[in-house]
């Protein structure tokens, strides 16, 4: 008996595409249109899909039982009206591709698929399609459990910040002015860091576990739920039957988390504070009732917490109020929050508020010291009469020590007038302007050695405040601590701080402050090399614009609307953040804006102005090409 021949292919003929087919494990079929027919071109039988060889009509085998998972099968008809209502502008081809999940044989449940379809044209209409389905279960099952892990919290299960960001935006966008409209509301621990640093991590960890599952147990499964912090929590309350219910949910919420921890005879109150905003009263969209929300949870927190508030608009611009049942920590740390997400923003706002330069820079100078863990922030004066520098300005730590009251003191004048002589000593151009930086004065100073152990300098970094040539001063970070290398963040903040200090907060000559603040202020914004212009929401005139934009544009006047002035549209920007924002509300947006066909990054924010009071304005920062 003779073996058989076992023959190499040399290339691509229609054994190959067989076996690549078997491997791949595809269906190839084709379906006639005109008759509603589906025909395989392999045997079904080995296929892992409850499958008729051949099918009429298919539409009622496919989508009119039970062979497509139901969870799909609204979307798979949307996929089908696409295919089908597409409009050709000759007779062509077009490729069409879906996932979704197909009933499998022998209870193996439905099993994810990709359907691939090559629909032909004739005279606008499909007749024929030819496509294939391809089993790819393990790999959709792989990636949705990567996905899976990408959007949710390890501890509680609940989806973390970005996965619940999506969700409740997805969900929002799928409301039509039918549904019952839902409620943002954000939950936030009082009493949890003592507890924390008192009875560590895995009881912490214990205490957010509980607070996680009375949460859930608190809500619906339909209720959108998840962990945005450490000890904070959001929930979308989907299909709200009324505000009476949603009252009664947080109420009973409160209740069962108002408790005492104890642990080796220590005993810690631990609550909750509530924030809530209404769709689509307080905002349509995620950002907007986040805020909204946020800003509720502050007035919760301030009226003594362990209780809900729901937002109102009095609500905005007021200052949250310390009572002697909250914390006063809380207030300090909005504060620093804000400092730290945009100190720019937030120094031009407290000067505004306050009109009080000595106010704005020892709160900024507090700010830095915290935020950088710094033993010492100092602003020092040049004086042009006496070549001689002198402290003005300074925040310490408990480890620092102060020099700003010991100017005068025989003891300390020498040490003073030689700390001064070793900052000078390092003074150097820098890509964050003229700085003096010592990692380790101690070894970089030895000649100043008495200096850094008098005063605990064990590290600095000062940044020169000039007017043009003119030296006026300079503002710097000290730390016990040495070695100790500053950070790109430290340098960026120090600098951009030392510019605004050059042009508002230095110049005392004005005797009007809000002129003189008005005068500074656009002198710094037309230093800024960002497109910064002030626009009317409703007409798109522009009101204001920066000298960036005067000499990067040139002939550029308010003549005609932004969009055509700036952008070189016709018509408004697509992603125009004019619209997206509220009438006065306090939201910032971050958008992508084109600048004459290239993308930039923008930000926009209602502004209030004087000498405009009945107009709409908003201020637009963009990145310049």
């Amino acid at each position: 008996m003779s073996e058989m021949t076992f023959h190499i292919p040399k290339k691509f003929n229609t054994d190959i595409y067989k076996v690549l087919n078997d491997v791949e494990n595809m269906l190839y079929f084709s379906w006639d249109l005109a008759t509603d027919t589906l025909e395989f071109t392999s045997p079904v039988e080995n296929s892992d899909y409850e499958l008729p060889q051949i099918s009429c009509p298919a539409s009622t085998y496919f989508w009119g039982g039970s062979f497509i998972n139901p969870d799909d099968s609204e979307e798979f008809s949307q996929f089908l009206d696409e295919m089908f209502w597409l409009k050709m502008v000759k007779n062509d081809y077009k490729f069409f591709s879906k996932k979704v999940r197909l009933l499998g044989k022998e209870d193996r449940g439905y099993l994810w698929a990709e359907l691939r379809l090559v629909v032909y044209f004739d005279e606008n209409m499909p007749v024929i399609a030819f496509g294939c389905i391809c089993n790819i279960n393990v790999k959709q099952l792989w990636q949705m459990e990567l996905q899976h892990s990408a959007e949710h919290d390890v501890l509680t299960g609940f989806l973390n910040k970005v996965g619940c960001q999506k969700h409740i935006e997805k969900y929002l966008s799928s409301l039509t002015p039918r549904d019952m409209p839902p409620a943002l509301i954000i939950i936030d621990a009082d009493g949890f860091k003592a507890i924390n640093d008192s009875f560590g991590h895995l009881f912490g960890d214990g205490v957010l576990s509980d607070m996680g599952m009375a949460i859930r147990g608190n809500f619906r499964q339909k209720d959108i739920v998840g962990r945005i912090g450490g000890d904070e929590f959001v929930v979308l309350f989907t299909e709200m039957p009324s505000l009476d219910v949603l009252e009664k949910r947080c109420s009973e919420l409160l209740k069962s988390l108002n408790r005492t921890y104890e642990s080796n005879n220590v005993k810690l109150p631990f609550s909750i504070s509530i924030g809530i905003a209404l769709y689509p009263e307080h905002g349509t969209n995620y950002v907007e009732l986040f805020k909204r929300a946020d800003r509720a949870l502050y007035d919760s927190k301030s009226k003594g917490k362990n209780q809900y508030s729901i937002y109102r608009s009095s609500l905005i611009g007021q200052t949250v109020a310390v009572t002697s049942n909250r914390d006063p920590q809380h207030s300090e740390d909005i504060r620093q929050k804000a400092f730290q997400d945009n100190m720019l923003e937030f120094v031009l706002n407290l000067l505004y508020e306050t009109q009080n330069h000595d106010i704005t820079i020892s709160m900024c100078l507090g700010l830095f010291g915290k935020q950088f863990n710094l033993d010492r922030v100092a602003v020092d004066r040049f004086n042009r009469s006496t070549n001689s520098y002198s402290n003005i300005f300074e925040w310490v730590s408990p480890k620092g020590i102060a020099i700003g009251d010991a100017d005068d003191a025989e003891e300390f004048s020498d040490i003073i007038a030689d700390r001064y002589k070793m900052i000078g000593s390092l003074y150097h151009a820098t890509p964050y302007g003229v700085m003096s930086i010592s990692p380790d004065a101690p070894v970089q100073c030895p000649q100043y050695a008495e200096v850094s152990k008098t005063l605990h300098i064990g590290s600095f970094a000062y940044c020169k405040i000039s007017h043009g040539t003119e030296d006026v001063g300079c503002v710097g970070f000290e730390s016990v601590n040495a070695p100790r290398e500053f950070e790109k963040e430290e340098l960026t903040k120090l600098s951009i701080f030392s510019v605004l200090l050059g042009n508002i907060l230095l110049d005392r000559k004005a005797d009007n402050i809000a002129e003189r603040i008005n005068r500074h202020l656009q002198n710094i914004l037309d230093h800024m090399q960002e497109f910064i212009y002030v626009i009317d929401k409703d007409t798109y005139s522009p009101i204001y614009f920066n000298s960036t934009i005067r000499q990067t544009l040139s002939g550029t006047s308010t003549d005609q609307p932004c969009y055509q002035r700036f952008h070189g549209f016709d018509a408004p920007c697509e992603g125009c953040p004019l619209n997206k924002l509220s009438e006065r509300g306090h939201e910032y947006i971050d958008v992508k804006l084109k600048n004459r066909g290239i993308e930039t990054n923008a930000r926009a924010y209602n502004i209030y102005w004087e000498d405009e009071q009945d107009k709409n304005l908003a201020l637009i920062i963009q990145s310049s090409f």
